[in-house]
């Protein structure tokens, strides 16, 4: 298996409202399981041969390619792709790699589905995608301030005694040893 990975939260009518939103998606999809069945049955991981299992990769539908970014001695490999089609709010891409048969599925809700088919066997992968752009929209949401409360007119020494304290406490908490640690 050459493939796989990460989460989408896209925002579907926001996308179908935009007209051809969809076009240029690219994704970093993590893998979460994978699965071989030969055509004897049996049923196993999939056999990378020497090769590090794929963890992470980047599915860009404006260049067609799935570009491996983990694990690192994998980093870069790129598989072109023949077809991107986006269907029924999901995008569907498909190619051929060293004679064998690649599909991928990227759902709206963010699920991905590979499958490798090759002569006797097919790999089923499956994962997560995360629209690219979308963590860093998520990050900068959820890092937001909280709003400021009315005692906020306090004087700025309140909030350097309170910084002063906390630095304290979290340096008096690294100096402890850790559970089954000794001094």
């Amino acid at each position: 298996m050459t493939k796989a990975t990460w989460m989408v939260l896209v925002a579907l009518a926001a996308n179908l409202a935009c007209g051809n939103a969809w076009a240029g998606q690219t994704w970093i999809c993590s893998v979460t399981s994978g699965v071989a069945v030969d055509e004897d049955g049996t049923v196993g991981p999939p056999d990378t041969g020497d090769r590090e299992r794929p963890t992470f990769f980047r599915l860009d539908t404006s260049t067609k390619e799935l570009t491996l970014l983990a694990p690192k001695s994998r980093r870069g490999e790129v598989t072109k792709l023949d077809t991107a089609h986006e269907s029924e709010g999901q995008w569907l891409l498909s190619g051929v790699e060293h004679g064998r048969g690649l599909s991928v599925i990227v759902t709206a809700e963010g699920r991905m589905s590979l499958s490798v088919v090759g002569d006797g066997v097919v790999w089923s992968v499956f994962g997560n995608a995360l629209r690219e752009g979308e963590s860093l929209d998520l990050v900068e949401s959820e890092s937001t301030p909280a709003p400021e409360d009315e005692s906020a007119d306090d004087s700025e020494s309140d909030s350097e005694d309170e910084a002063t304290e906390a630095s304290e406490l979290s340096k008096g908490e690294s100096t402890e040893p850790s559970e089954g640690e000794s001094n």
